[in-house]
């Protein structure tokens, strides 16, 4: 199917209004606010409303289970995507949008490097959602040693569970572990260059990643050959090699930088 991106950029402008409508009527909130694309100002006819709700402590558990039944009362709505016990739900509607619709504690909501990115407040009769995202513009992301040491860890099992797999023939999981080694290398790419890694680490890489990641990565979706992926995954794992040798120089994850290489060494 073919969309006009006019007609779907329009639709979005106003199935948004429409959210908003319903959601303030309900009892309990106390805010809601853009963050991502939108409010960034680089959106484009694909791109999903992120959008925050802010509810009163003694309506919050309601809020979270209600979560599926909520976007069933907005025009448009085509089916809803969920992880159990979370807070939040993806929701789809026609012609084509996307609404990730997130809900946070009032007692909860306080200042985070996060909301020191591009916000839009859209009802905030108490200040509460302006105050805490002014207080925020103070902070900066530092980097956790523990994330990129987990980081670390799963870029290296993934570099060696493809290796196994490749040598056994199975192609098609070996695929899905390049693809796991490419998300820990994205993530890299967001710390060394002073971006907040991502949650979904290859969404618009194109837009934020450096030159030279982006190169390995468009040289490494290869066809399932075998002697095709051992060169893509020796091409991944040359670039991720370097990157782990900076990280460890930059923010000493508390692991040993030379066992680290020899487990990469292993299958270049």
């Amino acid at each position: 199917m073919r969309f006009k991106e006019s007609e779907l950029a329009g639709a979005r402008d106003r199935l948004l209004p429409a959210i908003r409508s319903h959601l303030i009527r309900q009892q309990g909130v106390v805010g809601l606010f853009l963050a991502g694309s939108i409010p960034a100002g680089t959106a484009d006819a694909y791109s999903d409303i992120d959008l925050k709700v802010v509810v009163r402590p003694g309506r919050y558990l309601d809020f979270v289970t209600r979560r599926l039944e909520l976007p069933r009362n907005w025009p448009g709505f085509l089916f809803n995507e969920w992880v159990e016990n979370a807070a939040h739900c993806v929701s789809h509607f026609r012609p084509f949008l996307k609404v990730d619709v997130y809900y946070l504690n009032e007692e909860a909501l306080a200042p985070t490097p996060w909301l020191s990115l591009p916000t839009e407040i859209l009802y905030d009769p108490e200040g509460i959602v302006w105050e805490v995202v002014e207080r925020s513009q103070r902070l900066r992301f530092e980097p956790d040693p523990n994330e990129i040491d987990r980081s670390i860890g799963k870029g290296l099992a993934a570099a060696h569970e493809a290796y196994r797999r490749i040598q056994r023939g199975e192609l098609a999981y070996a695929q899905s572990l390049l693809d796991e080694l490419r998300l820990n290398m994205a993530m890299a790419d967001d710390w060394l260059g002073g971006r907040p890694a991502q949650s979904i680490a290859l969404s618009r890489i194109e837009q934020r990643g450096s030159e030279l990641l982006l190169a390995v990565l468009r040289a490494s979706y290869v066809p399932l050959d075998v002697e095709e992926m051992k060169g893509a995954l020796a091409r991944l794992v040359g670039a991720y090699r370097a990157q782990v040798a900076e990280l460890h120089g930059r923010f000493a994850p508390g692991r040993p930088l030379e066992n680290d290489l020899e487990a990469l060494d292993i299958v270049l």
